[in-house]
């Protein structure tokens, strides 16, 4: 779906960059989130099968990602609001509001330059959205 884009708009790149470093914040939130359990005294076998069970989901994502695939970044916003919502209901558990907005302000970005980067890949790529693949 995706062919090497020459030359790339400025704003496609911008976009894409955006995306990546949400992807890596979330990616970064879980994974400070599971060192400060450890530290904190959780078992390690826990600590890192949570940390598993929160990042994988994400990972499987990285290769289209890397690739630009669009299909991939379509997917990766639906997967994305189930992070959401459990961000949303993390936030009024008693004594972890400031993860659950980190969370949440961080999903919302992604979803927000996932969407944005696909639009303006699309229009420079001349696709419609109605197009069957």
């Amino acid at each position: 779906m995706t062919e090497m884009w020459q030359p790339v708009p400025k704003s496609v790149t911008q976009a894409r960059q955006a995306v990546m470093a949400a992807y890596f914040g979330i990616i970064g939130l879980f994974t400070g989130d599971a060192l400060i359990s450890l530290f904190s005294g959780a078992p390690l076998a826990v600590v890192i099968f949570l940390w598993l069970f929160r990042i994988l989901p994400l990972i499987i994502f990285l290769p289209g990602l890397r690739r630009g695939n669009l299909r991939t970044h379509a997917w990766l916003c639906f997967v994305i609001l189930l992070y959401f919502t459990h961000a949303v209901i993390t936030a009024f558990v008693p004594g972890s509001l400031f993860y659950g907005i980190v969370s949440s302000i961080l999903c919302t970005i992604l979803f927000t330059a996932l969407v944005v980067y696909i639009r303006l890949a699309r229009e420079h790529l001349g696709q419609t959205m109605n197009q069957q693949p």
